[in-house]
């Protein structure tokens, strides 16, 4: 009898044993698998360019405007959206970008040294009516004026085909306007709010 329920305890141990050890190689295999997946997934964004190599400068055209995502540092931790107007005889004109893709963030607008500062920009988008913005700085690459992008504005340059800036120049009777493409743009910002994603994502620390 004792053997008969030694050799019945023998086999429920042993069924325990094999339940516990199966878990507990279902288990193991799914965090393989996540893993294995992560691993695969950092490496196709690679592949494809859309998270880009830590050392390299990733630029995404969409018609007129383009996203350039530099290395990843604390000095240049964000992607930028920009548009170049070049002059006919060759050269940027102005330039427009735009770092942060939030509503309330800043549409920086450059433009040439040489502008009347003490006129302001001016700055429109379709048929709307014209803003004036104050110079904020004057750096190397020219003098800046920044347009806050709320909800309307936002609206206004993802729905219009162009826009304008507006400057005056010492000596000048009439004010001189710079047209400007959107086309591009409401793609162009869609990539900057992913590049924005993926460099605050938790993957964006294996690249530094």
């Amino acid at each position: 009898m004792s053997e008969k329920n030694d050799e019945r305890f023998a086999r429920a141990r042993s069924f325990q044993l094999g339940k516990s050890g199966r878990l507990v190689w279902r288990i193991g295999s799914i965090v393989l698998l996540l893993l294995a997946g992560g691993v695969m997934a950092l490496g196709g964004q690679r592949l494809l360019g859309s998270g880009g190599a830590p050392n390299e400068t990733r630029v995404t055209t969409f018609t007129d405007w383009r996203v350039v995502c530099p290395p990843y540092t604390a000095a240049t931790p964000n992607c930028a959206l920009t548009l170049d107007v070049l002059r006919d005889t060759g050269g940027v004109l102005v330039t427009l970008s735009m770092l942060e893709p939030a509503i309330g963030s800043p549409l920086s607008i450059t433009v040439p040294h040489g502008v009347a500062l003490d006129s302001g920009m001016g700055f429109s988008i379709g048929n709307e009516p014209m803003r004036v913005r104050p110079y904020e700085t004057c750096t190397a690459q020219g003098c800046i004026a920044l347009v806050t992008v709320d909800a309307d504005t936002m609206r206004s340059l993802s729905a219009n085909m162009g826009g304008q800036v507006v400057v005056a120049l010492p000596g000048n009777a009439s004010p001189v306007t710079i047209p400007f493409s959107l086309r591009g743009f409401p793609e162009g910002h869609a990539d900057l709010e992913r590049a924005k994603s993926e460099r605050s994502s938790f993957f964006s620390f294996l690249n530094l």
